[in-house]
């Protein structure tokens, strides 16, 4: 109405996204279970936090985050498939011919031939394929398409053995030519797919063609193999895209258990010094959330929280609080169940 009243279009589409859930449930404050964006980019950085978002929530389903979920998806695909593809082939470039990466146009071996004409047809097919993706608003498929080229470039590698040609590319030349032939694909499967990428991981794909000595390439060159300029030097110092993380350092870092409180009434938490605060209960949203969670759920003001132990001295008869007892039984291990359930 409002549009219609200014004399503007209306949309042609609406999209409504479904929720982002927290293990299969919504987030809510009272629960305790929200997890915060800065967080997440405090701790993963903006493209990794903008990638998972985006490839965990299905057009037509709900997505979950959880940390897990989190420090798994930037180990399997951003750090090994992506980070590390990138990090090998400039590596091995440096290695192998001094950063130089050229195409030799080498006749090849037929068992050669099919295997390059797979690699560049998977490449070049990429484009229509993430389009008609996007056209439907299936974010998370597009962003799988524009991974099967990294995916298919890591096969690649495994398929051409780049280090068993190395070992004799000073005495065959045709094994030298098809080395770096070989770099030359993959650098330039690399470029594709990081034009691809620039919509959803701004920072990461400019960080990539910046290593190649390169730039992103506009939409309509992306069905072309073969644009990389021959003799481009690459960086000699590749930068780790996305290293991988240890889960419990993540999981403990955050203080995903019950975090330290050991205050025998809640309500006088507020009214202590900093120092105090500081040395009970530090800024860690995970553990403001379990103060929270207690709090709300009407735990009463009689509670302590002894790293992952829970001791009651005491409690208030809420329903909530009758509900999980009861369920989870009144032993101080239980109670830890209880706690970690509201979390």
């Amino acid at each position: 109405i409002f549009l219609m009243s200014m004399g503007e279009p209306l949309p042609k589409q609406v999209f409504g996204h479904p929720w982002l859930m927290m293990n299969n449930d919504k987030m809510s404050k009272s629960r305790g279970n929200v997890i915060y964006v800065d967080d997440l980019i405090d701790f993963f950085g903006v493209d990794a936090v903008r990638y998972f978002v985006l490839h965990e929530m299905p057009f037509e389903n709900d997505g979950t985050i959880t940390w897990e979920l989190m420090v798994e998806r930037l180990n399997s695909d951003l750090a090994n498939t992506l980070g590390n593809l990138v990090n090998r082939t400039i590596s091995m470039s440096n290695k192998y011919f001094d950063g130089v990466v050229a195409d030799k146009g080498v006749q090849l071996k037929p068992e050669d031939s099919v295997i390059d004409e797979d690699l560049k047809k998977t490449i070049t097919g990429t484009y229509a394929k993430v389009v008609g993706k996007m056209e439907t608003l299936r974010v998370a498929d597009a962003l799988t398409e524009i991974f099967g080229i990294f995916k298919r470039c890591n096969k690649y590698i495994d398929e051409t053995e780049p280090w068993v040609l190395a070992k004799e590319k000073d005495t065959d030349a045709a094994k030298a030519d098809r080395l770096s032939t070989v770099l030359y694909n993959l650098v330039e499967g690399i470029v594709i797919g990081a034009s691809l990428l620039e919509p959803f991981m701004p920072e990461t794909a400019e960080k990539i063609v910046a290593q190649l000595n390169t730039s992103l390439r506009d939409f309509d060159k992306l069905e072309q193999f073969g644009l990389y300029e021959n003799g481009t030097k690459v960086t000699d110092k590749p930068e780790i895209l996305f290293a991988r993380l240890d889960m419990k350092e993540v999981l403990a870092k955050e203080g995903v258990d019950v975090r330290v409180v050991s205050m025998p009434c809640m309500d006088l938490f507020e009214e202590q010094s900093a120092e105090y605060k500081e040395a009970v209960l530090p800024k860690n949203v995970r553990a403001r959330v379990a103060v929270e969670a207690l709090i709300d759920y009407g735990w009463g003001k009689y509670v302590g929280l002894d790293g992952a132990i829970v001791s009651m001295t005491g409690f208030g008869a809420s329903a909530p609080a009758a509900t999980l007892f009861e369920k989870f039984g009144f032993t101080t291990e239980n109670v830890v169940k209880a706690v970690k359930s509201v979390l």
